[in-house]
């Protein structure tokens, strides 16, 4: 009987194990697959709003491989640090990006405190696994290591289950923007943060 609770103990060890998420700075080896999760999610999430050869230039300039490795390269001249979170085999399974020295003008305070959180984005097959969470958390450790004081960021008016995500980690809606792709417009909401 103790043996074969040993190895269910076991079992459930492995599983736990199975399913470590490790985030970290992204690397230029890493550009197809951020690109792959970009393109999917996005198609995913917007492109049903969106016509479809607007989808298809932004996909192309935002997400092909080329256009990731170069937003890697450029990382310093951007003020841009992207983040992956990857399995235990080394997979990717989301990426999220802490942008410097921008604003928005729904925001309160200087304007030099403020850095955006971009592009958070998940594979589908690792959603509900706490992922887009812990994206959110490495961006913000690094914000505060680096003196910022507000982190905001923009979702799309008809995303609930992001802003809910994003009200749950103390994220408040203090503003709208527009968000263009291609000739699309819709309306995107400003999130911000001043404490964590």
């Amino acid at each position: 009987m103790a043996t074969a609770k040993v190895a269910v103990a076991a079992s459930q060890l492995s599983t736990k194990l199975s399913h470590e998420v490790i985030i970290g700075d992204a690397l230029l080896s890493d550009a197809a697959a951020i690109a792959l999760i970009g393109a999917n999610t996005f198609t995913a999430t917007f492109g049903f709003s969106v016509p479809p050869n607007d989808l298809a230039e932004f996909l192309a300039t935002t997400y092909s491989a080329e256009a990731v490795e170069a937003e890697i390269l450029n990382a310093q001249q951007t003020n841009t640090s992207t983040f992956v979170a990857r399995d235990e085999s080394g997979e990717i399974l989301g990426f999220v990006q802490l942008v410097r020295g921008l604003s928005d003008p729904s925001l309160t305070g200087d304007a030099s405190t403020h850095a955006e959180l971009r592009r958070l984005y998940v594979s589908t097959s690792a959603h509900g696994r706490g992922i887009g969470s812990k994206l959110i958390a490495a961006v913000e450790s690094k914000a505060k290591a680096e003196g910022f004081k507000t982190l905001w960021l923009t979702v799309w008016e008809e995303n609930p289950n992001a802003q809910r995500l994003y009200q749950r980690l103390g994220y408040v809606k203090v503003g709208e923007t527009d968000f263009a792709t291609g000739g699309c417009v819709q309306t995107d909401y400003v999130y911000a943060k001043t404490s964590w």
